[in-house]
Formats: C-alpha cells, sequence, structure tokens
C-alpha cells in the first residue's frame, strides 16, 4: 500500500463513492470538492458511485450541487438504479417490491406480483420494517422466490448518527430461508462493471476511492481495479493494514488527492 506516491499514468477514469467520501452528516467532506474539480481538470472520467437506495440520482446531484459539489445526476450511480438494470435485463420476471416511496417509480414497467412473485426486492425502507413486511417476504422467499438486494449494509451514518441498514434484515432472512441474495451494489462485480461500461475504461485503468474497506476497496479488488481508502465516514483507524483486503492507496482525507493526482 502506498500513502503518498503519484498513480500511474495508466488511470483513466476515477469512481468516487459519496457518503463517507465526498460527503458525511449533511456537509461536504473537507477537500471533497476540490478532488473532484482536481480530476476533472486533470482530463479522468468521473464517476459517482453509492449504496444509497432511497433517493434518484436526480434528487441526489440536487443535494451534492447545494453542497457546493459539481456532480451532475448522469454522472451518479445508485445501488437502486443498478438494480432495476438487471431486472429489465431479465423480462418476464414478476416482483414483490419492498422499496420506499421514493424510488418506486425507477420500477415502472417492472412486473409487480404481490402474492407469488419471482423476485423479492428489498431495499431501505426504514421503520416500515416490521414483523408482517419481513414475515411476508421470508414465506416468498420459502416458496421459491429469488432474492435481489440493491446492497446489504449493515448500517449507515445519519446527519444524527448511525442507523441500522437493510442489510441487518437480509441477512436475517438469508439465515432463516437457506437462500444467498444477489446483490447489484457495491461490492458486487456487477455494479463495478456497469460504472466502468458507463465510462468506457477498463478495470485496470480505474481508480476506486472509498471509506468503506468491505464494499468500496473489495470491489475494487474483485475487478481488478486500483483502490484508495480515505480516513473519514466508515473509516476505521488501522483498517488500511488490517483488513481482509488492503487499498493501493491510503490518504486521511481527499485533501491530499490532488497531490496523488501529480496536480500541483
Amino acid at each position: 500500500m502506498n500513502s503518498a506516491m503519484a498513480l500511474p499514468g495508466a488511470i483513466k477514469t476515477i469512481l468516487f463513492d459519496v457518503d463517507g467520501t465526498l460527503v458525511g452528516r449533511g456537509r461536504a467532506l473537507p477537500g471533497a470538492a476540490g478532488a473532484v474539480a482536481c480530476a476533472r481538470r486533470q482530463g479522468l472520467a468521473v464517476r459517482f458511485l453509492t449504496n444509497t437506495t432511497s433517493r434518484s440520482p436526480n434528487l441526489l446531484a440536487a443535494e451534492l450541487q447545494s453542497r457546493g459539489l459539481a456532480i451532475e445526476s448522469d454522472e451518479i450511480q445508485t445501488a437502486g438504479t443498478a438494480c432495476v438494470g438487471y431486472l429489465k435485463s431479465r423480462p418476464g420476471i414478476t416482483c414483490h417490491l419492498i422499496v420506499p416511496s421514493s424510488i418506486r417509480p425507477m420500477f415502472d414497467g417492472i412486473a409487480i406480483n404481490d402474492k407469488e412473485p419471482d423476485v423479492v426486492v428489498i431495499s431501505d425502507i426504514g421503520e416500515q420494517f416490521n414483523f408482517h413486511v419481513l414475515n411476508q417476504a421470508f414465506l416468498m422467499l420459502r416458496a421459491g422466490a429469488e432474492l435481489v438486494v440493491p446492497q446489504k449494509g449493515l448500517f449507515w451514518f445519519d446527519h444524527d448518527g448511525p442507523k441500522l441498514d437493510c442489510g441487518s434484515f437480509i441477512v436475517g432472512l438469508e439465515a432463516a430461508t437457506g437462500r444467498q441474495a444477489t446483490v447489484t451494489g457495491k461490492p458486487s462485480e456487477l455494479f463495478f462493471q456497469r460504472a466502468l461500461a458507463h465510462v468506457g475504461c477498463r478495470a485496470d485503468e480505474a481508480l476506486i476511492i472509498g471509506d468503506d474497506i468491505s464494499t468500496d476497496v473489495l470491489g475494487a479488488t474483485r475487478i481488478g481495479a486500483r483502490s484508495l481508502l480515505v480516513g473519514t465516514g466508515k473509516y476505521t483507524l488501522g483498517a488500511e493494514r488490517n483488513g481482509a483486503v488492503c487499498p493501493d492507496y491510503f490518504l486521511p482525507t481527499l485533501e491530499q488527492l490532488p497531490q496523488l493526482l501529480g496536480d500541483h
């Protein structure tokens, strides 16, 4: 792992994580706006990736712009948009959706079956998770339905602190039914390959920047891309050295990214 050396010239794109890397607790993190501007100035293709399932790219872009980040909605890929793309690539399937109303329109065009679906889709519905919702999904899965989830994060950081994420419930359903979920968000290869296809780059031409060893760094490792861990968001002390996977680079914040990119 390197902490302060220039990137190889083969890098053509940067895939930025959003929550915990660019923004945290309702504000832009130190160096975030400058890092994005620097990447653009260097002529690198950029894409912004998030496992968020409660907001559309349009809403996310508006929020990021209000925090001083020059990011457009068509540059954002969410676990939700990846999930919709995956489902639409399988014509004829029917789905039972456990998703927040804010992203329900994204699933327009997908056949719904709330009795005997082919697929159960679960994303974060926050306080709407209850016994009825989970037991209904449990029975559908026992009857043979496939489990497809945008992401399996166990917790996330809201403006007022950590909160349980949908993965806490999905893991329980997997254990109860013996069925493993198909994950369309980070750290799945499907998610990162979709982002690379959008910018027209190969994995060995990409740098993935994030705060989470278990999603950002692991995802980069799986597809053969380089990774950079930042010491913000979900980062815990020593994670760059002691995790199951290790990043290629580590920076305390994005304020040091311009130097790594050779931008002085």
